[in-house]
């Protein structure tokens, strides 16, 4: 886990580590029932995620912007909404294997 959050940080574009960050999310709340391949509630601000991706909130709220615009995910009034679950996948090269139990929860 360590290695895919290193590579996040040095290797994926700010586009990338949203779609990877929203969709790990998704996969740890698949593990409790509270999310899965549609969407989950999500508490956190633009400021919660410009800290945990080391972006400035300004470039957060762009970034899902581009992402909605997309039609890859939708982040509003507290609800993440995976309008296009493979396509945000295929953008963030998502592989939930890495979280080791949660892979067959969204297989």
């Amino acid at each position: 886990m360590v290695v895919e959050h290193l590579v996040g940080l040095g290797r994926r574009s700010a586009m990338e580590r949203m779609a990877h960050m929203l969709l790990e999310l998704g996969a740890r709340l698949a593990l409790v029932g509270m999310g899965n391949k549609t969407g989950y509630d999500c508490p956190l601000t633009q400021y919660h995620l410009a800290d945990a991706l080391g972006l400035s909130a300004v470039h957060v709220n762009r970034v899902l912007r581009q992402l909605r615009e997309e039609g890859l995910v939708t982040f509003q009034g507290g609800h993440v909404a995976f309008n296009d679950y493979p396509g945000l996948v295929a953008l963030a090269e998502f592989d939930p294997t890495y979280l080791d139990q949660v892979g067959p929860l969204l297989d």
